[in-house]
């Protein structure tokens, strides 16, 4: 497994902000059709990447109509198994950046199992949890959805559900946060946040849904928050009882 210097500061540091486009959202059933990459450095795209996946079945309608992506746009790509080095390589040497990237890196890791591909992911920055809570939560944005978020920062998302436009996007997304949030300068910092705390979120939420069992099902595609820089810095002590504070109003999801 590649080491990386987690003690540089993230917004100069080099990322790969990747993207999937998919057949679904089940990791077991459903296949990857398209990859984009855009790997940022200082703060600039230096290098992009965007690739077609023949997924070996059926894409369903409510895919096409998400992405524009079609049998016949893909029957002639590359297997995802024919990828596999080449993605293993790409999305192996820098630290990862997807916007809900639960969703991405779950799906790679399961296109790498079936194709036999040894590899092991590096952490993974992920703007989304942050626009959550300091845009949604706010009332400043009307959700923490990637298109949103965009326009909200004026940030170009030309092509929105295909893969190099949204990589791309994201990653400008994560450059733009600190025109709305106070976070900690350096990617080891950024990591334990996301990493330490998610647990305790993941768990937060899982009493909440249990406790309103009859009313709306909160999407995890939207809602997964982290405590973040507001709570390090700031009064409350029980990160449980500062996260119950700042669930959201189920009545305007």
């Amino acid at each position: 497994m590649a080491k990386f210097d987690l003690s540089q500061h993230w917004q100069t540091s080099r990322f790969a902000s990747f993207d999937l486009e998919t057949t679904g959202t089940n990791p077991q059933e459903d296949r990857i059709i398209e990859v984009g990459i855009a790997v940022f450095e200082n703060g600039e795209v230096v290098d992009r990447y965007q690739q077609l996946v023949n997924p070996g079945i059926p894409i369903p309608e409510e895919s096409v109509s998400v992405t524009g992506i079609t049998d016949d746009d893909v029957r002639d790509a590359p297997t995802f198994e024919e990828l596999a080095d080449e993605l293993a390589g790409r999305l192996g040497r820098d630290i990862l950046l997807a916007y809900n990237h639960r969703f991405d890196t779950s799906f790679l890791a399961e296109e790498m199992r079936r194709a036999n591909t040894p590899y092991v992911p590096p952490p993974c920055l992920d703007p989304m949890p942050f626009c959550w809570v300091h845009l949604r939560e706010k009332k400043i944005t009307k959700n923490a959805q990637l298109g949103t978020v965009c326009e909200f920062f004026e940030i170009p998302l030309e092509a929105a559900h295909r893969a190099d436009h949204d990589a791309e996007a994201a990653g400008r997304v994560m450059l733009r946060l600190p025109d709305v949030a106070v976070l900690p300068p350096t990617l080891n910092e950024l990591l334990q946040l996301q990493r330490g705390l998610s647990q305790q979120t993941e768990q937060a939420f899982a009493r909440f849904r249990r406790g309103k069992s009859d009313g709306p099902v909160l999407s995890s595609g939207e809602i997964t928050i982290e405590l973040g820089a507001a709570y390090l810095y700031g009064e409350e002590t029980d990160p449980i009882r500062f996260l119950y504070k700042r669930l959201p109003d189920v009545r305007d999801m």
